[in-house]
């Protein structure tokens, strides 16, 4: 008897798995593909038409959340964290009503002593140990991801910055994990996750001279306040005529327009880098540097504006400011776009730690003007405005705003205190919770003035948001964790017509590794297949399912779990694909692989 008739398969119509086509949402539809399941050794090709009938979907897509867990950092009034808290010492409410805290840690480490020299060669280093060994250690590590917009981050400021950020790495744990990614004309990933303290010093210096021409957009707003200057306070007409007022708001409006463009272009771009940490494992923190996002840009020249020449005489106390304001810059309001960046953070667990580069703008604008200079209202706008948004970004994510001065470095060193030392509390959900549904947290502490801080809301992941994010994050990040042990091996790519290609990848699973439930004289197995591709920008596609079901009869289990199971995946190709992510879940067990292989080495593009 042929090995391969020991197992029945889905006899589907084979698809190609094309990532490079447009998707309506989070996944494409739910497919499938021929199952070529067979034992390495078979040699029988035709061997598998001997399948009987097609395995029925009999395992269901569901979310299965036991406990969901809230880390909370606890300071004094000095920002000291405090230790040595226990699960009586915590309220936790949800959407208003106290849960039970049915899971409780607490994590204490004391502070970190800066190192006086920097390793210069990891190898030598006798604590040195692999990122594999790194990888499968506890889920307690911290990820720390290093975002630097470059289109928000001016030459005078970078130096001070990067010293700083160098400062805070050189502080982390020794298991702890860091990427840098880069903000420039599109995202930059510069390094995968890594352990190397040096490594990661040597990319901090080549990102820190990257060149990008960012000041001509704080130079148009120096010439407009400078305009502004030229008039009077109280409201003494200094101009020539309307028309010269009309001439200067426009210009107003115009650049607050091109910052509102930029604004939302940067947020968007820090979701994405967020939405890409969804799938990372243990601790999450994302560390922001640039020099602000103005809420709602141009606001300190309408009231500037406003202070000159808005006197008496020229009727224009007439006017209802707040309303013309709405009409002409509140309309590009950043609140909404800032709010969606903290839930996004939230659903994907990551914490935001927003640094200030700058950290005076209203400083800037005085300085720069040496007559009379701006008014004191349009100044703490100003401030205010680039203040706000990253200081309710981060708070709303458990992390806090951090303003450049002369203690930057010190404050980042604290900053890596904090996620050192933490408490995490679990709590069972409602069983009425729906997929999807966000919840609002409130962590306080019994009869005590701490500061607290964790995010203040939750979201309950839909079915397979976590496997698709774990495989964009080994995808992106390259965050290896593999008890499936599954393999992976490319074909010969195969060239289209329409200048694609195709890449076939075998995915092996031995089958010991799996888990199976009895049916009908046969043990059943139900996996879940993860695809997404990454292009040479560092986009990744969306992420696709693909489901495979196995059947083993009962009197030839023994047999079969000393061999495994394969899958042909024909991957299609388009131009610029440089990385594949391929996850798979076992539905039996839970248990989630996902490994990541370089298309650049198999393909001929």
């Amino acid at each position: 008897m042929n090995i391969r008739s020991l197992f029945r398969h889905s006899a589907r119509p084979t698809a190609l798995v094309d990532l490079g086509s447009t998707l309506r949402g989070a996944f494409a539809s739910a497919f499938c593909v021929a199952v070529c399941l067979m034992i390495l050794l078979t040699a029988d090709p035709a061997a598998a038409q001997d399948a009987d009938t097609p395995l029925a979907d009999v395992f269901t897509e569901e979310v299965s959340v036991r406990v969901i867990n809230i880390d909370v950092v606890v300071t004094n009034r000095s920002g000291k964290s405090v230790p040595g808290l226990n699960r009586d010492d915590f309220e936790l409410r949800l959407d208003g009503e106290i849960l039970p805290i049915s899971n409780f840690y607490a994590q204490t480490h004391e502070a970190t002593q800066r190192r006086s020299t920097r390793d210069t060669d990891a190898q030598r280093d006798p604590s040195f140990r692999s990122l594999e060994e790194i990888q499968s250690g506890s889920t307690r590590r911290t990820h720390v991801v290093i975002l630097v917009d470059h289109t928000r981050l001016s030459s005078s400021h970078r130096k001070r910055a990067f010293i700083a950020l160098k400062e805070a790495i050189d502080s982390l744990g020794p298991d702890d994990l860091v990427s840098v990614v880069g903000i420039e004309a599109g995202l930059v990933f510069y390094s995968d996750f890594l352990f190397d303290r040096a490594a990661i010093d040597r990319i901090l210096d080549d990102v820190k001279r990257v060149s990008f021409r960012n000041e001509v957009i704080e130079i148009e707003r120096r010439q407009i306040f400078g305009e502004l200057e030229r008039g009077s306070s109280g409201g003494i007409q200094a101009r020539a005529s309307q028309a010269e007022d009309q001439q200067i708001n426009a210009r107003i409006r115009a650049y607050a327009t091109q910052e509102f463009d930029r604004g939302i272009q940067s947020l968007r771009q820090i979701e994405t880098v967020v939405s890409t940490m969804a799938g990372i494992p243990g601790r999450k923190t994302l560390l922001y540097l640039s020099e602000g996002i103005p809420t709602r840009p141009g606001e300190g020249l309408y009231v500037e504006f406003r202070n000159r020449f808005a006197g008496p005489e020229r009727g224009l106390r007439h006017t209802d400011f707040n309303n013309d304001y709405t009409r002409a810059v509140g309309n590009f309001d950043l609140t909404p776009p800032m709010e969606k960046l903290a839930d996004a953070a939230n659903r994907a667990g990551v914490t935001i730690y927003s640094i200030d580069a700058n950290g005076n703008h209203g400083g800037d604008i005085r300085s720069a003007l040496t007559e009379q200079g701006a008014t004191s209202e349009a100044i703490s706008t100003v401030e205010e405005n680039y203040r706000a948004p990253l200081e309710y970004a981060s708070k709303a994510t458990g992390g806090r705003l951090l303003l450049s001065s002369g203690k930057l470095a010190d404050q980042l060193v604290g900053l890596v205190g904090e996620l050192r030392t933490f408490y995490s509390l679990g709590f069972t959900p409602p069983a009425d919770w729906e997929p999807g549904s966000k919840h609002n947290v409130k962590v306080k502490i019994k009869g005590e003035r701490y500061r607290v801080s964790h995010r203040d809301g939750i979201r309950l992941p839909k079915a397979d948001e976590r496997e698709a994010g774990a495989t964009v994050a080994a995808l992106m990040y390259q965050t290896l964790d593999n008890p499936l042990d599954i393999r992976v091996k490319p074909g010969f790519e195969v060239p289209r017509e329409d200048n694609a290609a195709v890449l076939p990848i075998n995915i092996e699973i031995p089958i010991s590794k799996l888990g199976f439930l009895p049916k009908d004289n046969t043990q059943s197995g139900s996996l879940s297949i993860y695809v997404s591709t990454k292009d040479a920008k560092g986009n990744a596609g969306k992420v696709q399912k693909i489901p495979f079901h196995l059947a083993i009869p009962d009197d030839k289990m023994a047999e079969a779990v000393k061999n495994s199971a394969h899958y042909p995946l024909p991957l299609v190709l388009r131009q610029g694909d440089q990385q594949v992510a391929i996850g798979v879940r076992d539905n039996v067990s839970g248990q989630f692989s996902a490994v990541r292989l370089d298309i650049a080495q198999y393909s001929q593009f």
